[in-house]
């Protein structure tokens, strides 16, 4: 272990009901996830919740609150379960609190917790390493050589498998990349399933497998590493949430800035990462048929490499002049949290079923919007209204979003651009109404 690397007297730890294992009464049985120094454990409680029922006038009645990891007061038996779920809680964070008394600043290694929790207890047994695969890299050292010889991909495709590196680190640390075999990769979906990761989060993970098997030039083409997903549905802002998040006054210099990012993103139809590098020698003034010109962006997208030539609605001009078309630079994590904080500030409380789809099954989970949206949230929602305000024409919504199915040049690119700039302009006319050629509000 690096010496010089001081970790913190921090551990979280969180109940949750495992919704896809519900029974025919609603009853989930409850799990326990601990976190602490890049590792996790997850125990079985052994109590059995019912997180919502039908009250009297068929309404549905919480019992499960999620912040307060606790049944709530209409729960069967609620005092007893949460004492129960209290004393679980002060055994971890006593354990904890004493290996790390013994030992400061060092990390707690997952052994010795398990070990402090359950003296009497076997420890649960990792898949067994071969003695020679302790000087091979781990997932984490083959997936940074694989990022550093793939430098040039987008900021969101270099950290996509940063997570099954994490994962690997918590849940066998001594497995190395060679030695996946097709039980340990059984294993490790099992492991997935019963954190409840969405079939999209382990399509990512298996990926990440193929991918540090071909960085060490091994077979990587088995059937037992493919994982077929089915994706849930992203949500997207209706007309009229949209006209709301620009009227919305903002109450301060942050959220300010991450409102009126998140619609330039929304007209520009960027990503993320191309926002984020986003360099205002990128204008250009895209000649129409009719001799008149339009504002529009021609920038080369990190995901796909092909180039975009996007015409910008006048409001999209006035938030690109208002910020000197140049953003401040902030994390995803930030402007994730941000955009939530705008969203919730300017009344966006529709209900949205954020489902979660994961071994194949539906688990329900309806939450206000302004706890669902993120940054990619604004390019789903250019690709449906263009096409809503469009008539059907998903041309509109392509040429914005970057969307082709062959590699597009500057020069096609432009073309491309050049027919359907006035459809698009016409559609954002629509979408926007009186805000069409205004700025948001201040």
């Amino acid at each position: 272990m690096d010496q010089s690397k001081q970790f913190k007297r921090k551990i979280s730890v969180r109940l949750h009901p495992r919704l896809a294992e519900a029974d025919k009464q609603g009853y989930c049985p409850l799990r326990l996830t601990a976190r602490w120094h890049g590792q996790e454990i997850q125990e079985n409680t052994g109590e059995r919740v019912l997180p919502q029922r039908l009250d009297r006038h068929g309404q549905p009645e919480e019992l499960w609150s999620a912040g307060l990891g606790r049944v709530l007061r209409g729960h069967d038996d609620f005092v007893a379960i949460n004492g129960r779920l209290s004393d679980w809680e002060r055994d971890i964070l006593g354990a904890f609190n004493r290996l790390f008394d013994a030992a400061p600043f060092q990390k707690v290694e997952k052994k010795a917790l398990l070990a402090e929790l359950f003296p009497e207890a076997r420890v649960k047994a990792a898949t067994p390493v071969p003695q020679e695969a302790d000087n091979s890299r781990t997932f984490r050292q083959v997936l940074e050589e694989w990022k550093e010889q793939n430098r040039n991909l987008g900021k969101d495709s270099l950290r996509k498998y940063d997570q099954l590196a994490t994962m690997m680190e918590s849940w066998q640390p001594d497995l190395r990349p060679e030695q996946v075999t097709q039980k340990v990769a059984k294993e490790y979906q099992q492991h997935l399933l019963d954190l409840q990761k969405s079939d999209a989060t382990i399509k990512v993970h298996f990926t990440g497998l193929r991918k540090c098997l071909e960085q060490l030039d091994l077979k990587a083409d088995m059937p037992w590493l493919q994982y077929s997903a089915k994706n849930a549905p992203q949500l997207d802002l209706e007309i009229e949430e949209v006209r709301r998040l620009i009227g919305w006054k903002p109450t301060e210099e942050h959220l300010a800035e991450e409102r009126d990012r998140w619609l330039f993103q929304l007209f520009s139809g960027r990503r993320y990462e191309d926002l984020e590098k986003f360099d205002k020698r990128e204008r250009i003034s895209l000649p129409l048929a009719d001799g008149t010109s339009v504002p529009a962006l021609l920038h080369a997208q990190g995901k796909t490499g092909n180039d975009a030539a996007v015409p910008l609605p006048p409001i999209a001009v006035r938030i690109g002049e208002r910020w000197g078309w140049k953003f401040p630079a902030r994390t995803w994590q930030q402007r994730g949290e941000w955009i939530k904080e705008v969203a919730q500030q300017a009344g966006l409380t529709r209900e949205w079923d954020d489902r979660l789809i994961t071994g194949g099954k539906v688990v329900h989970n309806w939450r206000p919007i302004h706890q669902v949206i993120g940054t990619h949230t604004a390019r789903h929602t250019a690709g449906t209204l263009l096409k809503q305000a469009g008539n059907g024409n998903k041309a509109l919504a392509k040429l914005v979003l970057g969307h082709a199915e062959e590699d597009v040049t500057d020069r096609y690119a432009k073309d491309k651009a050049r027919l359907l700039a006035p459809a698009v302009l016409e559609a954002w006319r629509a979408i926007l109404g009186e805000w069409y050629d205004k700025e948001p509000a201040v």
